[in-house]
């Protein structure tokens, strides 16, 4: 259009400018476009030459200072009349060839532009609304139907579950005879057969543990009657003797044991024994040696001979059990002479004893040991012989007896308490009364626990004193 009226322009035939500028508008009308709201062609000094009709006249001279500070001579320039009806100016020089002989302006309204803008969001709108409802119909519907499924579903899983709760309450109340049906190939059917399974073991436990119970308990009458068979803890005296010792089994009924019995002519009988192992089958082979003494010193007052009395024990537990339980004895004879006491003693594999000569003031003067080694007694294929011997005893002495549960306990690292460290013990004790003969003894076994620090003890634990007190060697037992 700029180029279209340089020319009348140029020449000053300012009339030939209108008819292009009508032109245009009818053109513009044709279309049914109707943006184009009106157009004014001014001369290089701003005089207005022609112009269509609808000219906003302040609301052009504010869009001519826009478009003058935008430059409008460098190309086509637009400036916002904002609350106009004409929205946008737009600015371009009119050039006849390098010469600028004017200027073309142009109003134009996008308000039809806006008006199919908001219909056509009003439209998207409407139909957003209409899909909306449309989904939230299906979505409700879908809801429903999933309601009426999980309430179909909790009533078919509501029945087995009240009835696995009401087999639960009885089988609390020790109805162990109740079960659920467990057809079901679902979770609750599983949860069905482990029901019932639980039920069989409950009752198999059940059973177990009754008989576990009355087993236990025999277990405690066998440990009480051991217990009450062996000598008492306290110290026992005699004339011319003092004796004390302790037995300690490693589980509820234990493989050792010991005995004392006052003789004819005032002497005195001691037996330790140890049957390998520990438990019940130990216990009954220990309860067995002691009858054969019992029922040896008894028929035989006038006892004297030591190795008689192993070979007694000997008989008696070659004829229990398979012969897999075998036993360490010592046995011993103290009776006194003209010179003091003589010690008869016999030993059948047990650990050597100590003798503790007394010093003055009753501290331990001298330990020495009693080597005679032996067999073990109750397998006839051993056939061994037990070793025999005496020993002249003085006023004061002490007989040493122990089983190996004493030197081999066991820290949790695997170190023994062992024989150096008990006879350091033995070397410091005092002996001179009864009372400190107790305190060894109670001195001994706390040392021994402490050694082991906590660890539980796998073999039982007997430690025996006998001293020799002559006050009357003679006098009757």
């Amino acid at each position: 259009m700029a180029s279209a009226v340089a020319l009348p322009l140029a020449q000053s035939t300012y009339p030939d400018v209108a008819p292009v500028l009508t032109a245009a508008l009818a053109e513009d009308a044709a279309r049914g476009d109707r943006r184009l709201r009106w157009l004014v062609v001014t001369d290089v000094e701003g005089q207005v030459v022609a112009q269509t009709p609808g000219v906003d006249g302040a609301g052009r001279a504010a869009a001519e200072a826009r478009l003058a500070e935008a430059d409008a001579d460098a190309g086509v320039s637009r400036a916002a009349l904002p609350g106009s009806s004409t929205e946008w100016v737009y600015g371009a020089p009119v050039r006849l060839g390098r010469q600028v002989v004017g200027a073309l302006r142009v109003g134009v309204s996008t308000a039809g532009l806006a008006a199919e803008l908001a219909a056509s969001l009003a439209a998207a709108e409407a139909d957003a609304a209409r899909a909306r409802e449309r989904l939230w119909l299906a979505g409700g519907m879908v809801v429903l139907i999933g309601v009426l499924l999980a309430g179909l579903q909790g009533i078919g899983l509501a029945r087995p579950i009240r009835e696995l709760r009401r087999q639960a309450e009885r089988l609390a109340a020790g109805d162990l005879s109740q079960r659920v049906g467990d057809r079901r190939g679902d979770e609750l059917g599983h949860l069905a057969g482990a029901f019932n399974h639980m039920a069989d073991q409950l009752g198999t436990l059940l059973a177990l543990e009754g008989e576990r119970a009355a087993l236990d308990k025999e277990m405690d009458l066998a440990r009480e009657v051991q217990q009450a068979m062996l000598p008492a803890p306290t110290l026992a005296t005699y004339r011319g003797y003092r004796v004390v010792g302790t037995c300690t089994p490693a589980s509820r009924c234990g493989g050792d044991w010991w005995c004392h019995r006052p003789l004819a002519g005032g002497r005195l009988l001691l037996v330790i024994g140890d049957a390998t192992g520990h438990g019940v089958h130990s216990a009954m082979i220990a309860a067995t040696a002691r009858g054969a003494v019992e029922a040896l010193a008894t028929s035989d007052a006038s006892l004297g001979d030591p190795e008689r009395v192993l070979r007694a024990i000997d008989a008696a537990i070659c004829n229990v059990g398979d012969h897999r339980v075998l036993m360490t004895c010592f046995a011993a004879i103290l009776e006194p002479t003209a010179g003091g006491v003589t010690l008869r003693f016999a030993n059948a594999g047990q650990n050597f004893p100590y003798l503790l000569e007394r010093g003055p003031a009753g501290a331990v003067a001298q330990t020495q040991v009693i080597a005679a080694s032996g067999n073990p007694l109750g397998d006839r294929s051993l056939a061994g012989a037990i070793g025999i011997g005496t020993r002249a005893l003085a006023a004061g002495s002490v007989l040493v007896c122990y089983s190996d549960g004493v030197v081999e306990r066991r820290t949790a690292g695997g170190r023994l308490y062992g024989d150096r460290r008990l006879r350091t013990t033995l070397a410091d004790a005092r002996v001179a009364d009864g009372a400190e003969l107790v305190a060894l003894r109670d001195r001994v076994i706390a040392e021994v626990e402490a050694f082991a620090e906590g660890e539980p003890a796998d073999d039982d634990l007997t430690f025996v004193l006998c001293q020799v007190e002559p006050t009357e060697p003679g006098g009757a037992a």
